[in-house]
């Protein structure tokens, strides 16, 4: 054998290993398993912050509320959460309150407070697509999601700014349950947080809404936090920032904390306490 077969031979090997390698790290995760992760990732057994909400127009006008929220995991063997928001400004959204609890293998329950009309109301499944309070957010795009009553696949991965990403692309099963014909979540390698969410119309296809993380997600508690999220309508122009309010530097969000059961009924759903 001549040494100029041999070392064809050698150079030939590596580039199968290299091959090897490479295709390895592509196909080690698939679409399923990036959003398994996601579902899977500690955010602790409570949670109490308070929130600020910055309803943006067209024009960079802001309107902005405050809102405090709790949420606790109410079966630990399910891993069903009850969720309550209350909004304490503006004056003309004060003492509004809501209320979420996941339920096993069905939709949320959802409940909203309305102090001008003094009564409690179920949000229905018809009113899912719904703004949420005048958000770009709507009742929908706050409940829990089954894994599930999804299909799907992992288009790349892709560097957004500071984060190495994973793509990926789920669309529903049962079409009609659901309000977007597709979303595609750009999932942080790190951390299994999505940094971008791009949302289809469900009767175009075309890009209707984009939800962005700002890059700053740090530990608190020992947990990966998001600070500030942004859902933008794309169609009108408006948005909706949502962020961690903070106090003399700090971020006011805590985990695993004590949160009585109380406050997660219809009880304090009508009177606050």
């Amino acid at each position: 054998m001549t040494k100029l077969f041999r070392n064809s031979l050698k150079i030939t090997a590596l580039i199968l290993m290299i091959l090897t390698v490479f295709s390895f790290s592509v196909f080690a995760v698939d679409g399923r398993e990036v959003m398994e992760r996601v579902d899977e990732r500690d955010t602790g057994d409570a949670r109490h912050a308070l929130m600020g909400m910055d309803l943006i127009d067209e024009s960079g006008d802001v309107r902005s509320r405050v809102i405090e929220t709790w949420s606790k995991t109410a079966d630990q063997e399910l891993d069903l959460d009850k969720t309550i928001m209350v909004f304490h400004e503006p004056s003309s959204v004060r003492n509004t309150r809501f209320l979420q609890e996941e339920v096993d293998g069905d939709d949320d329950n959802q409940w909203i407070y309305l102090p001008d009309l003094g009564r409690v109301r179920r949000i229905s499944g018809s009113q899912g697509e719904d703004s949420f309070m005048g958000s770009d957010f709507t009742y929908d795009d706050m409940k829990s999601r089954e894994l599930d009553d999804f299909e799907y696949e992992l288009l790349g991965e892709e560097e957004l700014g500071e984060y190495d990403t994973y793509v990926v692309e789920a669309i529903p099963i049962n079409p009609e349950e659901e309000q977007y014909k597709k979303t595609i979540s750009w999932v942080t390698k790190e951390h299994y947080i999505p940094v971008k969410v791009e949302m289809y119309d469900h009767d175009t296809g075309d890009l209707y809404k984009e939800m962005t993380v700002e890059h700053n997600i740090e530990k608190i508690d020992g947990i990966w936090t998001v600070f500030s999220t942004t859902m933008k309508d794309l169609d009108s122009g408006h948005s909706t920032r949502l962020y961690v309010q903070e106090r003399d530097g700090e971020p006011l969000i805590e985990y695993n904390v004590d949160i009585s059961d109380q406050r997660f009924t219809q009880q304090f759903l009508r009177t606050g306490r």
